[in-house]
């Protein structure tokens, strides 16, 4: 006889995942469908002036009969300066269909500066947990160039704080995307370096989500699902990067992690990661991918079953070895001091990132000693090895 399954809550407010290689051209039938005819697009800025623009432009223009309002989102992670200026060009174009295109900076600036439209104040008055927010009457929809942060199905964001050691968590489900529209032929430009850190940082959020104290039996399969996806192909994304196999699986691996993730959570990878962005300007996904294997090493006597399944997704002898592997293969096996130099810095570090509250979803609580010993160990690159953290 089975065990009688544990107590979960599972949260997810996206309403469709649409898959499709081109799926770009189903822009203009998606406005039809929701009878906009005020559209505003928030762009990456690196796609100002480019062809995916002008095609976004005359698709929305066809379909919606109106000049489509762009607003382009700065080269940096989100900060509150930059989501009160989305805010602004948006409340001036008062629209009835937002599409958010790009990566995870530019869809977490649309999400949450939507969110300001129906819910005046600043950026930060907004952050945080459990507040109540008025819905906003457009259709979003967004729209993923990069396999990494998953924010087309998530109701998180995550801003800086200009000045501040830490990052604003926003949540809220009037924040989800009411369609997410993968393409992968949008990823096919990705730089390697890219799609190697964005597609780790996929590779975290699934591995975070599944040893997750918050993890379930619903949100257990979309993570696994996404690990092994991500094991299978991702180096191949990296090294052949026109693969179109590669790009499709490594873009709804991504979703699933975010799923799941939505739902579960995240642990101590994420809880460094946070602060390393914020004191020193490490790009989320590699952040994820300097951490995640110490802290699987710190985790793995305390992942039960979920460590063998990890390791086979990753082709390792253990979880910590299969995840340094993947690491190794996708060039970003550094040393933590390469970012992080003094031991003054990295006392700040570990003091920042215990504020997070990823820590207390972590399947082994830490303390600031561990927290320590776990940057410790990230100063030593691993190559194919698992981590060793001294605790």
């Amino acid at each position: 006889m089975q065990n009688t399954p544990q107590a979960f809550t599972f949260v997810h407010s996206n309403r469709r995942v649409i898959s499709a290689w081109g799926g770009m051209d189903k822009l203009g039938e998606l406005a039809r469908e929701a009878g906009a005819s005020r559209p505003a697009v928030v762009m990456d800025g690196f796609f100002e002036n480019g062809e995916l623009a002008a095609r976004v432009g005359a698709a929305l223009h066809a379909a919606c009969g109106n000049t489509v309002a762009f607003h382009f989102v700065p080269a940096h992670e989100p900060d509150t300066v930059s989501i009160e200026a989305c805010a602004a060009a948006l409340t001036a174009a008062n629209p009835d269909i937002v599409i958010a295109i790009g990566g995870g900076s530019a869809m977490d600036t649309a999400k949450v500066a939507r969110l300001l439209l129906s819910n005046p104040g600043t950026a930060e008055a907004v952050s945080g947990f459990g507040k109540r927010f008025r819905p906003h009457a457009s259709l979003l929809i967004a729209v993923p160039t990069t396999a990494g942060t998953g924010s087309e199905v998530s109701e998180s964001a995550v801003a800086g704080k200009p000045g501040s050691d830490i990052k604003l968590i926003f949540r809220s489900p009037e924040m989800t995307p009411h369609i997410a529209l993968l393409d992968a032929s949008l990823s096919v430009s990705a730089p390697a370096a890219i799609t190697a850190a964005s597609g780790y940082d996929a590779v975290t959020h699934a591995v975070e989500a599944y040893v997750s104290r918050a993890s379930s039996v619903m949100s257990d399969p979309f993570a696994e699902s996404a690990m092994r996806l991500l094991g299978q192909w991702l180096v191949t994304a990296y090294k052949e990067p026109a693969n179109p196999a590669a790009r499709s699986w490594c873009l709804i691996a991504s979703c699933q992690a975010a799923i799941a993730f939505n739902s579960a959570n995240l642990g101590l990878a994420h809880a460094i990661a946070a602060p390393l962005g914020a004191l020193h300007h490490v790009a989320h996904g590699l952040a994820n991918a300097l951490a995640l294997p110490a802290v699987t090493a710190y985790n793995e006597a305390s992942m039960g079953a979920k460590a063998a399944v990890i390791a086979s997704a990753f082709g390792g002898a253990s979880a910590a070895e299969g995840l340094a592997k993947l690491r190794l293969a996708l060039e970003l096996d550094l040393s933590l001091d390469r970012f992080v130099p003094t031991d003054e810095a990295r006392e700040k570090l570990a003091q920042a990132a215990m504020k997070s509250g990823q820590v207390r979803m972590n399947p082994r609580l830490a303390t600031i000693e561990d927290m320590r010993a776990i940057l410790e160990s990230m100063r030593t690159p691993t190559g194919a090895a698992a981590a060793r953290v001294a605790v």
